[in-house]
This record gives structure tokens, C-alpha cells and sequence, in this order.
């Protein structure tokens, strides 16, 4: 069966960290595009830091941000489905994170957190007009959030991990989308799901379907995908779900997975 749409992660999957895309992964991306395969990037980002990648690589589809909790049409930025942190919860997460820990809410494409940290700044790189200090954020909180994130030493965030997956496991998606990240989402809003609301909106076929990845957040929708591909550089978890293992991101594997798989197949 000809796969029809590739949902692939950006960071660690799509280029190697804080590296463009490669000239190999442009012409693979445009070569499949034009045989009216859609291509979609499906990553923790916000919209906002999302979109001048998708541009960027010349997808014209949509983009899946948040884990997963909003999907965009990539030309007109028009928001297709949201799913947001209930409110109680929000501020229920928020009032219990410890002073030592770094927690960011993302409301409406804006980052708000209770203290300036330097883990805050870095997080939110080159967006930084869009960080806003609330000291008191539990109680103002002005939105149900898109995501809520804590930033720590990877030594901590391995047991917070786990500390918010058993308090809100079972009301909230709780992913660990990079070692010094935790991130909580709406309970339906995982990157598998998204991957199969869009392969619905488009009549694809999940055995159609192409998922690569490398991090925790990515499970989701290797597991649901017709094919679900780990990157050479996954995490053990994410090998173990996958179908294929792909060449490292900095050895061109989305590259070569869509060659393999969507090019050579259709000669």
C-alpha cells in the first residue's frame, strides 16, 4: 500500500539539534510532496516557534503543535483542533510545583511563568517578548492552557516525570518530550491521536501513515502509525515501538525513510 502522509517530529528527528535542514531532506520532502504525499511536522513546539520550520521545508498542510493539543492548517495559520488544560487543573499543577522548579504556561501562543529563570529564558530562546512574569500564576492564570512545562536538571525531571504521571496520569497526557522537559497536555492531546484526527479529515488509511521520531512524546503515533519509525538517535522506548530504525537525524535518516519508503517504492 503507497503511503500517503508522513507525520514526522522536528527537533532530533526532521534536522539534528539547532542544525537547518539538509539539502538531502529538502529534495526528499519536495519529491514526495509532488506525488500528493503529505508531509506534517508534529512537535511540542507552540504554533508560533513551529510554522518558520514548516515554511522553511515548504510543507503546505498543516503542523501539529503542542504534543499534539493543536493542529494548524500550515498555510492560513486557521487553528482545525484544540484541546486545553481544564483551568482547576492548571492551577491546581501550577500552585504545587516547587519554588526551586522552573514551570511555564503557554496560553494562546503566549509563555507566562511566576519567576524569570534562566531555564525560562533559554526555553523560549529568541521569543523572549512573549515571556511574561506572573508571580502570583496559579491564581491569575488568564486562559485554560495550551501546555503546561517544567524545566529542571535531567536528574529531576526523570522523577518528576513520574511524580506527575501517578498525581494526573489518568486526567492529563504527561510526556517527557526532551530529558530536561515534562510536559502536561489535555488528556486526548498526543501526537498519535492528532496524526490519526488528520488521516480522518483526509481519508488516509493508518496503514498509509508514516510516524518518526525520537523522544517520549513521540510513542504515540509511532505506535498508531502504519509504519512507525525511531530515529537512530531515539530513546530505547522509542526503538522498541518502532517498526524501523532510521539513520541518525545528523546522518539524513528522515531523508532516507522517505526515499525508502515513498520514493523507491513508487520507482
Amino acid at each position: 500500500m503507497a503511503y500517503k502522509l508522513i507525520a514526522a517530529d522536528l527537533d532530533g528527528t526532521l534536522r539534528a539539534e539547532q542544525h537547518p535542514f539538509t539539502p538531502r531532506l529538502r529534495d526528499a520532502v519536495r519529491r514526495a510532496q509532488a506525488r500528493g504525499v503529505r508531509v506534517v511536522i508534529a512537535t511540542g513546539r507552540i504554533y508560533r516557534t513551529a510554522a518558520p520550520f514548516a515554511r522553511d521545508l515548504g510543507l503546505t498542510d498543516a503542523i501539529i503543535c503542542n504534543h499534539g493539543a493543536t493542529i494548524r492548517d500550515a498555510g492560513s495559520s486557521e487553528i482545525l483542533f484544540e484541546k486545553q488544560v481544564p483551568l482547576d487543573l492548571a492551577r491546581e499543577i501550577i500552585a504545587r510545583a516547587s519554588d526551586d522548579l522552573t514551570v511555564i504556561a503557554c496560553v494562546e501562543e503566549e509563555f507566562y511563568t511566576p519567576h524569570l529563570s534562566v531555564d525560562a529564558q533559554k526555553f523560549v530562546g529568541s521569543y523572549r517578548d512573549h515571556l511574561h512574569v506572573v508571580p502570583d500564576l496559579a491564581r491569575s492564570l488568564c486562559g485554560e492552557p495550551q501546555k503546561i512545562l517544567f524545566v529542571s536538571d535531567e536528574s529531576v525531571t526523570a522523577s518528576l516525570f513520574v511524580e506527575l504521571k501517578i498525581r494526573f496520569g489518568s486526567l492529563l497526557q504527561v510526556v517527557q518530550s526532551f530529558p530536561l522537559y515534562v510536559e502536561l497536555t489535555h488528556r486526548e492531546a498526543s501526537k498519535g491521536n492528532a496524526v490519526a484526527w488528520l488521516a480522518r479529515r483526509w481519508n488516509i488509511a493508518r496503514e498509509q501513515v508514516i510516524a518518526l521520531g525520537d523522544q517520549g512524546n513521540d510513542c504515540s503515533m509511532i505506535e498508531w502509525a502504519g509504519l512507525g519509525v525511531a530515529m537512530g538517535n531515539a530513546i530505547d522506548s522509542v526503538k522498541a515501538l518502532a517498526d524501523f530504525v532510521a539513520p541518525r537525524a545528523d546522518e539524513d535518516g528522515a531523508a532516507a525513510v522517505i526515499e525508502k519508503f515513498v520514493l523507491d517504492a513508487d520507482g
